[in-house]
């Protein structure tokens, strides 16, 4: 099983599932405490902003049928913090989110 916890959230991946588990206030504050459980089969995309120096970056994931909103330019990691199916990763989460990243979009592409 991989792991990456990020700022507003955690990210199992099992080679199956992707589970994203809220806790603590800020998740109260955005999202709501709680664990979403998606399998693999139901992601249709992985999208990823890389996170800089000044600005946090995310990873969120695309489901058929969910509500996917388009963000105002210069606003996408304000706009995932309120995203079920997003997280927010600071440059010292980066590392561990790539590798499940990648993991995720090989089982997605298989």
């Amino acid at each position: 099983m991989m792991e990456a916890k990020g700022h507003n959230g955690t990210l199992e991946f099992n080679g199956n599932m992707v589970v994203i588990k809220r806790t603590g206030l800020l998740a109260k504050l955005s999202t709501g405490s709680g664990e979403k459980r998606i399998p693999v089969k139901h992601i249709s995309a992985v999208q990823w902003k890389e996170p800089g120096a000044v600005v946090n970056g995310f990873i969120s994931f695309t489901i058929p049928g969910g509500n996917e909103q388009q963000s105002k330019f210069g606003s996408q990691t304000r706009s995932a913090i309120k995203d079920e199916n997003s997280i927010i990763i600071t440059r010292k989460h980066a590392a561990g989110f790539q590798e499940i990243r990648d993991a995720i979009e090989a089982a997605i592409s298989e």
